[in-house]
């Protein structure tokens, strides 16, 4: 599968960025249903641009949106690290469109920063897919937080963080974390 990664501009942008989030159910997100005026609201506070998020288009070999990247944090580049949200069209999930995408995601972030040390993502711990994206695109589960992700079911789900370091990246080689130290 061939993915172009296009970025997007505001305030051209903002109408497909509206349509696109509220098209969709996204089950494993905080707000799984984004509201017309939510959407209006984060674009007014910056959400989606400025000198702390980039955000691109998923596009297909037909040109058809069927994704949609979130970087922000990006203030954090030499201090802290990034993070990133990742939206895919229900029909297109499954796909491997996820996993070429943090593949993309990380590979551009790590050369358009060179001091960059290390970025990171966070899901729901029962997003098996996506922890699975994580894991094959060399990401290290680096914490798990009980009952920490607020749902619409009314339910705390565990949250479930995931990080890569340039090391690793460079190397192709995942560092794994010491679970087992002792104080």
């Amino acid at each position: 599968m061939k993915l172009v990664f296009v970025p997007l501009s505001f305030p051209q942008d903002q109408d497909g960025l509206l349509a696109f989030l509220i098209s969709e159910e996204w089950p494993f997100h905080v707000n799984t249903r984004l509201t017309r005026d939510k959407v209006l609201s984060m674009i007014k506070e910056g959400s989606f641009d400025g000198s702390n998020h980039q955000c691109f288009w998923i596009l297909d070999e037909k040109n058809n949106e069927i994704g949609f990247i979130r970087l922000f944090d990006l203030d954090d580049v030499d201090d802290g690290h990034p993070l990133f949200d990742l939206r895919i069209r229900a029909s297109q999930r499954g796909k491997g469109t996820g996993k070429i995408a943090v593949k993309w995601l990380t590979k551009y972030l790590f050369e358009k920063y060179p001091t960059l040390d290390r970025i990171a993502g966070t899901t729901r711990a029962d997003n098996t897919s996506m922890r699975k994206v994580f894991e094959s695109s060399g990401y290290a589960k680096e914490g798990h937080f009980r009952k920490d992700w607020p749902a619409v079911d009314g339910k705390n789900y565990d949250t479930v963080k995931y990080g890569i370091l340039r090391e690793d990246w460079s190397s192709g080689k995942t560092t794994p974390v010491n679970w087992n130290d002792k104080i």
